[in-house]
């Protein structure tokens, strides 16, 4: 049976001004964290919020620019359920001069991610049974990005 994508939801996070990266690490990569202040979650699927302080961003940076993410944040749908959300994926950097500029912000060449959730059993245990792909963008003023979740139904 061919698999199709349907739009679950859209999740807006705020990060900290005080981004952090150091390195270079073992490898040559750097290492990377930005701390989320919360969010909001809108959607046919989910609504909520982005808990604040409750994650935050670990990047990998390789050598090339790709940034290897690691993000790990709890969401809280709006009938209070609590969730725990794990992005993994890659941001390929646009090259120099390149790039759709969205907002006065030029968007990476490439932004995607695999989510996968902890939530406790109940009506939004479906989370937990359904891959997921998302694409993201990035914005400023003030510093956030946007993720829109697909279900692979």
């Amino acid at each position: 049976m061919p698999a199709h994508l349907e739009f679950a939801f859209e999740t807006k996070v705020f990060f900290r001004a005080d981004r952090c990266v150091f390195g270079p690490v073992p490898g040559g990569h750097h290492q990377g964290y930005t701390p989320c202040i919360g969010g909001e979650i809108t959607g046919p699927a989910l609504t909520g919020e982005i808990v604040p302080d409750s994650g935050a961003d670990y990047a990998d940076v390789r050598p090339d620019g790709t940034v290897v993410i690691n993000s790990h944040y709890l969401l809280r749908a709006e009938d209070g359920t609590n969730i725990y959300i794990n992005n993994r994926g890659y941001l390929v950097p646009s090259a120099e001069g390149g790039g759709e500029v969205i907002g006065g912000v030029r968007q990476p060449a490439y932004f995607r991610f695999t989510p996968t959730f902890i939530v406790p059993e109940g009506p939004l245990g479906w989370l937990a049974r359904t891959v997921f792909v998302g694409a993201g963008r990035r914005c400023t003023d003030p510093d956030h990005s946007i993720f829109s979740y697909y279900a692979v139904r």
